[in-house]
């Protein structure tokens, strides 16, 4: 009957080693893809490092509960609240023959904060059960993918200084007839994430650097997309039974200078928009029985 009972206990330290849970927060960096990109007319990847402007950096939080499955395999949840922008003056040109030129005279703005929360499903190749159960420095590489939703709320400052929220004007005709339809505020997000995790040896804590890559369905976190609208439908939907508006989306949906009011390209509409964030975090892991268990086991 002893046997029968210390081998159930060995079973049991054994399975037990790797599964836990995890409350977990970060700090870090975020970083918007889009129209108003400096230097990146095309809405080229994240991956390419020249395209990573610092003056475009901000700050990103996190919040998270992961459960951790005996081997390789985690199901998180996680909250982050980060800011994103771009501005167009931020594009340094040479005359009007440079290449980013157009960018510069088009003189769109935005920012905002945003909030997202989404499920992941995270692998870890070197944690298994027996590198976990090892009494030392456990490091593992990961990575991930996801669903989630965001909110954003993309806004601009006014020629005096004044701020409006972009998406209730219609900048590019959203709302009229033959135009799009305003954009949702909240949208899907699938956040493909990538880093590395260092847990001591007792088994409590760990620290991870974080990446993170929030590929969206839409085009408009920015505010841009598309053309222009037509100044003359602007003009007969607005200019006698909202004249505030339409002279405040007259100056919000094209700023550039007169001589420079063609062509009606405003966006790339090829490409959606995206973001991605940087974080340091730290994990504390609960109803974690590793260090209990294991020095039960070495006790027989």
């Amino acid at each position: 009957m002893n046997k029968i009972i210390f081998l159930i206990l060995i079973f049991t330290c054994k399975s037990s080693f790797s599964q836990f849970q995890e409350i977990t927060g970060g700090v870090g960096f975020s970083y918007y893809y889009g129209d108003l990109n400096i230097n990146n007319s095309d809405n080229a990847t994240a991956l390419v490092a020249e395209f990573f402007e610092l003056q475009n950096t901000k700050m990103s939080y996190s919040l998270g509960y992961r459960y951790n499955f005996q081997n390789f395999l985690s199901l998180g949840f996680s909250f982050y609240h980060l800011y994103l922008s771009g501005y167009d003056f931020d594009n340094k040109v040479s005359g009007a023959t440079d290449g980013d030129f157009a960018r510069k005279i088009r003189n769109l703005s935005f920012y905002t904060s945003v909030n997202e929360a989404f499920v992941d499903l995270r692998f870890e190749p070197f944690r298994s059960d027996r590198s976990w159960s090892k009494l030392k420095l456990h490091i593992s590489p990961y990575i991930g993918a996801g669903i989630g939703l965001f909110a954003f709320n993309p806004r601009s400052m006014t020629n005096n200084g004044r701020e409006v929220e972009l998406q209730p004007l219609g900048t590019e005709g959203q709302g009229l007839a033959g135009y799009e339809q305003k954009y949702n505020l909240i949208q899907l997000v699938v956040p493909v994430n990538m880093g590395v995790r260092l847990t001591p040896k007792s088994r409590k804590y760990s620290f991870s650097l974080d990446f993170n890559y929030n590929y969206t369905f839409t085009d408009y976190l920015d505010d841009v997309s598309t053309t222009y609208a037509n100044p003359n439908d602007l003009r007969t939907a607005y200019q006698t039974s909202n004249p505030s508006l339409y002279n405040l989306l007259g100056e919000m949906n094209d700023r550039r200078p007169a001589a420079y009011q063609q062509p009606d390209k405003r966006g790339n509409k090829e490409n959606n928009d995206f973001f991605m964030t940087g974080q340091v975090k730290f994990s504390y892991f609960i109803f974690n029985n590793f260090a209990k268990t294991h020095y039960k086991c070495c006790e027989f």
